[in-house]
């Protein structure tokens, strides 16, 4: 189990939204230990990555210099980060479980379905924080949602925001880690 506490902002399919990206990185930035784009932002890798964001290349990406993967590794914790259009989870999760399974990650971040999803799977997390940009499905009148992960030594916090950066406390979730 991880001894200390690990915070990370996820974010996806932003769509070349680059003022939400900035408001949100900005708002975050010291909040948080580290900031993941899921993909699909649609900007160059370096303006992604000088705002501080670790991202992934989604399928409509054009910047090849963006990794189909990433796996971060902070305090003990390790994540997995892909867009997800690789690894068919518009049908299942399964793949990524594998994959998970493989490296031993403790939290797996996806986008691309742009509908936020959150579930535990054999002790690792699985996290969709939806699209911030385009949403789709049962909470698409949000306008876009968010999340911020912590990790904490038994358990997994999960809560979504807004694109306001407001916190939605319906959506939020804690699960144990055992």
């Amino acid at each position: 189990m991880v001894g200390s506490r690990v915070k990370a902002l996820i974010i996806s399919d932003s769509h070349r939204d680059q003022a939400i990206l900035e408001q949100l990185t900005t708002k975050f930035a010291g909040q948080v230990d580290i900031m993941i784009h899921c993909g699909d932002s649609e900007l160059p890798s370096d303006q992604v990555k000088n705002m501080g964001l670790i991202s992934v290349r989604g399928n409509n990406d054009d910047d090849k210099i963006y990794p189909f993967e990433e796996v971060i590794e902070k305090d003990k914790v390790k994540f997995l980060v892909v867009h997800g259009h690789l690894d068919q989870v518009v049908s299942s999760l399964t793949p990524l479980m594998l994959k998970a399974q493989s490296i031993g990650a403790n939290i797996v971040c996806y986008g691309h379905t742009h509908q936020l999803a959150v579930t535990v799977e054999k002790g690792i997390l699985f996290i969709n924080p939806g699209s911030i940009t385009l949403p789709r499905g049962e909470y698409t009148s949000l306008g876009g949602t968010m999340a911020i992960v912590e990790v904490r030594p038994t358990e997994f916090i999960v809560d979504y925001y807004k694109r306001n950066g407001d916190s939605i406390p319906e959506l939020h979730f804690e699960f144990s880690r055992k």
